[in-house]
């Protein structure tokens, strides 16, 4: 840390605003449990934890941006303790790991929060995180998919087997079974992929209940639907697989001061800590690069990090509402991983509206009346 400078408090995502950043509370404990409440009487499904454990680096973390991370299946804990209903969704890695390692913390999770847990399946992001488990380079992309599918197959049967598991494959072995608790969920957790490459749809087709999808128009998630349904056909599924896609939320009493709103934050743009983030994730994920093709790498960085390459969606708590309705009509949207840009319990509680909308529409009931989270 830089002796002249202080270390900023908030964690911004997707729009990497230094007054986002500066507006934000620290984080903390007590964030963290009053995010968690906040979120559950607002009557959210579930938070998701997105992680990584390298890749981002000095002007993000001094700025507060993507920073601190707080590692997800240990964080998750500390939510479940605190609420009764939200689900709650963790990142963990595959290439890193383990299969009995994940199916015994995953089986923890979803036993301990009454059976709220899922999992965001991630292979891994870049080399340097490769670096810092050992490994000169990262697994090459697909291949490292091959992996988490045989992973994922294996963790499925330490959940399920009360038998010894003896299981031999092309990248695991594994001889014997985990100890109990099991997961409550049935026949497993929810199971969550962000793959958009042909390899990552693939295995979200074959082995996961929802894949979350980056597009920043109803048309460009409708196009990914399209893609989706293909995969399935190819795989062979049956079974639908759950669309999410990333959208910013703003939502304010009076007509176009969301807008107004998300304005500010993008003149206040971070450029350094913008220019280092888009430099890890436009280079280590080729769906997200692909929506920025006709750009040069510096331009597809500023609208990457101002959230133009994900939905936003602004305005007053009806016309929010009708945005979310639209979505769920036009595209194949399962569900919405929402983001605030300004992080904190006032705009999660200031959404409550919106849900009450949604309930009048009769496409919503909050997870305390139908007891589950998904």
């Amino acid at each position: 840390m830089s002796p002249n400078r202080a270390p900023v408090p908030g964690q911004t995502d997707h729009i990497w605003s230094d007054e986002a950043a500066r507006t934000t509370p620290t984080l903390s404990k007590q964030v963290f449990l009053d995010m968690a409440r906040s979120a559950e009487e607002t009557g959210f499904d579930a938070l998701f934890i997105a992680d990584s454990w390298s890749g981002h680096q000095r002007a993000a973390e001094r700025a507060g941006h993507q920073s601190p991370k707080f590692h997800a299946p240990l964080l998750a804990m500390g939510l479940f303790a605190v609420t009764d209903h939200i689900g709650v969704i963790t990142t963990l890695h595959t290439t890193h790991h383990k299969p009995a390692h994940a199916a015994r913390m995953g089986a923890t999770l979803d036993a301990f929060s009454g059976g709220r847990w899922g999992w965001n399946v991630v292979t891994g992001f870049g080399d340097p995180e490769a670096r810092l488990f050992g490994d000169e380079n990262l697994v090459e992309h697909d291949r490292r998919y091959a992996m988490a599918g045989e992973f994922v197959e294996v963790v499925k049967r330490l959940w399920a087997d009360e038998e010894a598991v003896d299981f031999e494959g092309d990248y695991y072995r594994v001889d014997g079974r985990i100890k109990a608790p099991r997961p409550l969920q049935r026949p497993h957790p929810l199971l969550v992929s962000a793959g958009g490459s042909p390899a990552g749809m693939a295995f979200a087709a074959r082995h996961c209940d929802q894949l979350v999808v980056a597009g920043n128009s109803l048309d460009k998630v409708r196009e990914t639907g399209h893609r989706v349904e293909s995969v399935l056909e190819s795989v062979g599924r049956a079974a639908p697989l759950g669309t999410t896609p990333f959208a910013i939320v703003i939502v304010r009493e009076e007509e176009g001061e969301a807008e107004e709103t998300y304005e500010r934050l993008t003149r206040s743009l971070n450029e350094d800590a913008t220019m280092e983030l888009a430099a890890d994730i436009l280079g280590g994920i080729d769906s997200v690069r692909a929506l920025f093709e006709e750009q040069g790498s510096e331009a597809a960085a500023r609208a990457w990090g101002s959230g133009q390459g994900i939905l936003k969606i602004f305005g007053t708590s009806e016309q929010v509402a009708r945005q979310l309705i639209a979505l769920k009509q036009h595209t194949a949207t399962s569900n919405v991983l929402v983001n605030f840009p300004l992080w904190n319990p006032a705009e999660v509680r200031a959404f409550a509206p919106v849900l009450d909308h949604l309930r009048e529409e009769g496409i919503w009931s909050p997870p305390s009346e139908r007891n589950y989270s998904w």
